[in-house]
């Protein structure tokens, strides 16, 4: 049959429609004599044809729908529209508005449980809410949410029975088929749980008050029902496909209470642990240790960020005792990170239990870190490590958002916070391990490198061939990296040094900076080319190829306010380097259309060519902090806007 845009189609059903027409007219004739008016159909007749007319009429309305061009897409790709509805934003509710666009997508809609699954805990809809859900999710591995709450922070005593009647539901009807466990940072899981036990006294004063012994158990047994006892039964079950847990303060000793910890897990997010002294028996060591034990073959994703754990470790472990059981090989882990663990002494020993795979990333965070304790685990190990695989390849050093951290991430060993370089500097004492160190990044730092530093480095980073710059001071850097000559003998720092990527987006640290960082520095651009120039000749004159800048990629945003400045420099500059890639202003004729996308965001964002360096580092910490309390004078000024802008 053509097409049915073609010729043949369109005639064909003007013709049935025209024959349709003819018929209906033919029927529905009206007969008159003298005496009197004769249908040509009877009553019920007609009804049995308006009947068959409203179903046609039904069934062109559903064809001329389905000619609508969001209509023509085949129902898996507007499935897969609806599923991206559903996670724009994550755990919202607003997806489901499209069941009542039209009947297909309703019908769409209603026929994927996958849909379904994920289940958003909120007092808003209740235990009705839950019900449709997991009567419409089927048997689907489920999701459910501990969501923030729309309607703000009054924890009633009707809000938390809501709560507590959603859960309830959960626990008594799908806990087996629970697959992942979230807890958004902003539940409100605490005042919660504070709220409900206030309740629970009060009714328990009322029962002892009101009630008789004669007036039988029924209030007292009312009230044993609490969010309390609900979450214990949830984290007593078997829970059989768990595979994620993202938990927040007061609901971590629920699973840590677990007798049979739960089995392959995928991913463990922990957070803002604190010790009650009802919690004292379950936030201990051995037992966060058991947990990750049960799962050792299966985690792929390990965050503890705000621990405030017993240490119950026998004290062998410190000394390497042979008698102690091996560590826990999680071989299968991708990624692990620790954040604010109070007492570094008992980090280093938790750590020690634990053997992580080397293309595993490392991250530890907090305040006053003290990297030689922690350095051996964030190394990739050269006695255990085959030689070569996922060596360190590149350093970053940076002081952003004023907090400390030590990682190693996909060949890149990240320095970060207010240490100095006497305390990371012994890090770097195994030139083993960085002899494979090519990278340099440079970022703003509280406490910038002296000329008798970086003359240190170069004894400790041999082979550094690339040096990344930040919106960084690097004029002593520069200046250090000049020739130093000993008789008839020449010394060039870093002989292997080819190539300086340089770009700055700010000339002066503006005022956000200057908080952050604590100081009035500021990146002299113009000092910095100029050295360049002097480094870039005296190497050029040294009369080796490898001694030659081979490229400088130098780039200057408007807002470097001596840009105009540059020209004279720049023609000074470009005879002694191989290639010179050089813009400043608003000069972007040079600039491809993916470069000129990028001076839009750091335009935007005075953060923004810092961040790009560190690859998807922190995503735990910018949550953790934003509910955390401001304050300036505890080192963590400036994170709440800092997280939320790139990291939450």
């Amino acid at each position: 049959m053509p097409s049915k845009g073609g010729d043949f189609v369109d005639d064909f059903v003007l013709q049935i429609g025209a024959q349709f027409l003819n018929s209906v007219t033919a029927l529905t004739k009206v007969e008159e004599d003298g005496f009197s008016r004769k249908a040509s159909l009877s009553y019920a007749d007609v009804k049995h044809l308006q009947d068959h007319l409203a179903t046609a009429s039904v069934r062109l309305r559903y064809i001329e729908n389905a000619t609508r061009p969001i209509n023509r897409l085949p129902s898996a790709v507007l499935l897969k529209i609806f599923h991206v509805m559903q996670n724009s934003p994550p755990y919202s509710l607003q997806w489901v508005v499209v069941t009542r666009v039209c009947s297909q997508w309703r019908k769409f809609a209603l026929s994927a449980p996958a849909l379904w699954s994920s289940i958003p805990l909120r007092a808003k809809g209740g235990s009705t809410f839950i019900e449709l859900f997991l009567t419409r999710s089927s048997d689907t591995p489920l999701t459910i949410i501990f969501a923030q709450d729309p309607l703000g922070d009054n924890y009633s005593i009707t809000r938390v029975q809501s709560y507590l009647r959603g859960l309830r539901n959960i626990v008594n009807n799908a806990a087996d088929r629970i697959e992942r466990l979230v807890m958004e940072p902003q539940f409100p899981i605490d005042d919660l749980l504070r709220a409900d036990r206030l309740g629970q006294t009060l009714g328990q004063e009322l029962s002892r008050v009101l009630l008789t012994p004669s007036a039988g158990p029924g209030l007292l047994n009312a009230v044993s029902n609490t969010m309390e006892n609900t979450f214990l039964k949830l984290f007593s079950e078997s829970m059989p496909q768990a595979r994620h847990l993202e938990l927040w303060s007061e609901a971590v000793p629920y699973l840590l209470r677990r007798p049979d910890p739960l089995k392959h897990l995928t991913v463990l997010e922990l957070s803002q642990i604190k010790i009650e002294p009802s919690n004292m028996d379950s936030l201990v060591f051995s037992k966060l240790l058991a947990v990750l034990d049960a799962s050792r073959g299966s985690l792929r994703r390990i965050v503890l960020a705000g621990v405030e754990l017993r240490d119950d470790l026998p004290s062998q472990f410190a000394d390497g005792d042979s008698s102690l059981p091996p560590p826990i090989a999680l071989s299968s882990l991708e990624s692990i990170e620790i954040g604010d663990w109070e007492l570094q002494g008992s980090l280093a020993r938790f750590l020690q239990r634990l053997r992580l795979p080397p293309s595993a990333s490392k991250c530890i965070w907090g305040t006053r870190l003290a990297p030689t304790t922690i350095g051996p685990f964030i190394l990739p190990s050269s006695e255990t490590d085959p030689p070569g695989n996922h060596a360190i390849s590149r350093i970053v050093l940076s002081s952003t958002a004023q907090t400390d951290m030590i990682a190693f991430h996909k060949g890149s060993l990240y320095i970060n916070g207010n240490l100095s370089f006497e305390d990371y500097s012994p890090l770097l004492n195994d030139t083993s391990q960085f002899q494979s160190v090519h990278g340099l990044v440079l970022t703003p730092l509280s406490t910038p490198l002296t000329v008798e530093d970086w003359t240190h480095l170069f004894r400790l980073l041999p082979n550094i061939r690339k040096i990344k710059v930040r919106d960084a001071e690097t004029s002593r850097l520069v200046y250090a990296l000049r020739k130093d000559t000993d008789g008839d003998e020449i010394h060039l720092p870093w002989p292997h040094l080819v190539e300086f990527d340089i770009k700055y987006s700010i000339y002066e640290i503006g005022q956000p900076w200057k908080e952050l960082l604590e100081n009035e520095s500021t990146t002299e651009v113009s000092s910095m080319v100029i050295f360049l120039t002097l480094l870039a000749r005296e190497r050029a004159q040294v009369g080796t190829r490898a001694a030659k800048l081979g490229r400088i990629h130098l780039r200057l945003d408007s807002r470097v306010s001596d840009f105009h400045e540059m020209g004279p420099l720049i023609d000074d500059l470009r005879p002694w380097v191989s290639r010179l890639d050089c813009s400043y202003g608003d000069d972007s004729y040079s600039l491809t259309e993916e470069e000129q996308a990028e001076r839009k965001k750091e335009e935007k964002d005075e953060w923004y060519l810092v961040l790009k360096e560190f690859d998807g580092i922190w995503p735990t910490k910018a949550v953790y902090f934003l509910r955390s309390p401001s304050d300036s004078s505890s080192g963590n000024f400036g994170l709440k806007s800092f997280a939320s802008g790139h990291l939450a």
